[in-house]
Order: C-alpha cells, then structure tokens, then sequence
C-alpha cells in the first residue's frame, strides 16, 4: 500500500476564510454542504460551524452538535471533505486529522459522507484509519450520471437520448408544459409541499415540514442551487432542485404531481431535457440526474424493482449507474459514547411514555 505524507487542522475559525467556496464547492468533490453558505444556515440553526483548514491549504466544514443530558458532542462533516482527486490513502489521512481535531473539541463521534465512487483501496484506507461504514443520512447515496461527450451541440445531446425519452419530451412540449428557473418563495414552499406529498408515497425519510426552503433559498441566493419547475396551466406540475458543485449541476430534489402523470406523461422528462441542456451550455462536462437506490443494495434495480422504472426514466437520457462508497463514523471516546447510548435510551423512554 502506498503511503501519504501526514496532515493536520492548523487553522479553526467561526466564519469562512477568504475564497472558501472556491476551495470546498468549486473544486472537483466538492457539494454545497461545504460551503459558506451552508455553514451560515446551520449556524442559524444553533449548530457549531467550524470552517477548518489543514497544513496544505485544504478546507472542510465540520458541525458541532450537542444534546441536553448527552456528554460532549458530535461532529458532522456533510459531503465533505472536497477529494480534488485525492489518493484513498491521502483521504484518509486527513479524515485521521479530523478526528484528532474532533477529538480534542470534545466530540464524542465522527461521521464523514463525501461523495466519492466506490474503490476498494479507498474502504481499506478508512477501515485502517478506525473508519467504520454507518447508515447514511441521506435516502440516496449512489447516482445516476451523464457525461457530455466531445463534440456535441444541443441536437447532437438531444438525439443521444433514447427514442422514447425523446418522444416524451416533444409530448410535453406539445402539451403546453413550460419549464423554468423560480426563486418565488412561495414556488419554492409549493414544490417542498409537492417533495413531501411524493415522499409520502414512495416511503421516502425527509425532514418535517418546509424549514429546509430556507436553506434552498440562501443557496439559490449564493449561485449554489437552482430550482426548475414545470408548469402547465398556471399548475405546478413538477420540478428540480439542483446544486452547483464540483464544476457540475447535481440533482438534489426532484417531484411531480402524480395525478398528472397520465394526462401530461412527459413532464419530468421535459424537466431534466431543461436542467441537462443548461449544464451543457454552460460549460458543464457532465450532470448528476439523481439516485434511483433500493435501501440496503448497491447496485441498480433490478426487472420488477420498485425503482426500475426510475431508472430506465434516467438511463434514456445516457446516465449511467455510479457506485459510491457509503458514510463512515468513528468513535472517539467510547465511555462519553456508550454513557450517551444509554441516556438516550433513557429518554426516547420517557418520551414514548409521554405519548
């Protein structure tokens, strides 16, 4: 196994050093939850926000959270840290210096979910390191992919895509739908509404309530998010949520009115058809369209899958399945930790006798 020179956090501040997003967000593996702006919003929400830079210049957000009658805290670091095609053994020394750094501002876990493809030696580097692999926080982890290759012009992208993807969106062009960019608060509140509707049927976890259009709203503000939505009518009938990151358009949220489906079937192909050709004309070299992940399998649906037709829906555009490695916790200090386990106990208890 190759080695990799040693690393450490040298610097720690309550506020982002100067070109934070350009080093956490705009490099390669980089995600909107390691930006400023993100560590703002939590911050807002009573979290401890740490902007973090090692030894090399590299940054990473890390959130500090603490619980009335828990020992100490955990940390959190989302989607992070940004990998800029790191070694597996690279990342994992500096996931070994987070949680020193964690460790001495008396965390007692840590948990790290980067968005990296699944490699083998990337797993051995973390499991040496005192990684181990924990549930992931959110419902999707692998992801659909299209890369844009040489060459191509909007038409050429266009008859790339399957016949019947293409068939769709003509359809519902023909319908009348109409797609576009929203910043309304109220579009934004209407299409968290239309996400928990779907989410309800399909089982999905998501947060409760519609707090989280704050969050949309500030990344939107910071060039960081894009919400797309599709309306036919003057009715909202599906949309997108996208963040920029890491040089691409990545696909966070997606809904549609499942009513709809029959009358105006292409609308969410509409939709994406909208998303990939404003990635590709900016510049783009690829778009994430989003997970299709069945709990528990890593890799695609299967024929007779719930999430096949998912699946098939994205692979017409040219996506492609990609496996990602799953989040990772450490422990740090096991008594804090195993105290903690028991008290939560002790009051999810009380709780459920309150019920």
């Amino acid at each position: 196994m190759s080695t990799a020179p040693s690393v450490r956090v040298t610097a720690d501040s309550p506020t982002p050093p100067p070109r934070w997003d350009a080093r956490a967000v705009e490099v390669p593996g980089g995600h909107v939850m390691q930006s400023a702006t993100w560590g703002t919003y939590r911050a807002s929400q009573g979290w401890d926000a740490h902007f973090l830079t090692f030894d090399d210049e590299r940054v990473v957000l890390a959130l500090l959270r603490s619980a009335a009658g828990l020992p100490g805290s955990e940390a959190i670091v989302r989607r992070g840290p940004a990998h800029v095609h790191e070694t597996p053994q690279s990342s994992a020394a500096r996931a070994a210096a987070l949680a020193s750094w964690a460790r001495e501002a008396g965390a007692r876990t840590l948990y790290l979910d980067p968005e990296r493809p699944a490699d083998p030696a990337y797993a051995e580097a973390m499991d040496s390191a005192g990684f181990e692999v924990t549930d992931d926080l959110e419902p999707s982890i692998h992801v659909m992919r299209r890369d844009f290759e040489p060459g191509l012009d909007d038409e050429a992208l266009l008859r790339s895509f399957s016949k019947s993807t293409r068939q769709r969106i003509r359809a519902a062009e023909k319908a009348g739908v109409t797609v576009d960019p929203s910043t309304d608060p109220e579009q934004l509140r209407a299409f968290a509404e239309l996400l928990h509707e779907r989410a309800d049927v399909v089982g999905m976890q998501l947060q409760a309530g519609t707090g989280f259009v704050e969050a949309w709203r500030r990344l939107i503000d910071a060039d960081l998010g894009q919400l797309l939505l599709a309306e036919h009518e003057g009715e909202l009938v599906g949309g997108l949520f996208l963040f920029r990151q890491g040089g691409i358009w990545s696909t966070a949220y997606s809904a549609d009115k499942a009513s709809m489906r029959r009358e105006l079937p292409g609308t969410m192909h509409l939709v994406r058809w909208t998303a990939i050709r404003a990635a590709f004309d900016e510049g783009c070299p690829g778009i994430e369209l989003g997970g299709v992940d069945l709990p528990g399998h890593r890799e695609p649906p299967q024929q007779g899958d719930p999430n096949r037709g998912l699946y098939e829906h994205k692979r017409g555009f040219g996506a492609e399945w990609v496996e990602r490695e799953p989040a990772r916790r450490i422990v740090l200090r096991p008594g804090a930790e195993r105290l903690a386990l028991v008290r939560r106990r002790v009051i999810d208890g009380l709780r459920g006798m309150r019920r």
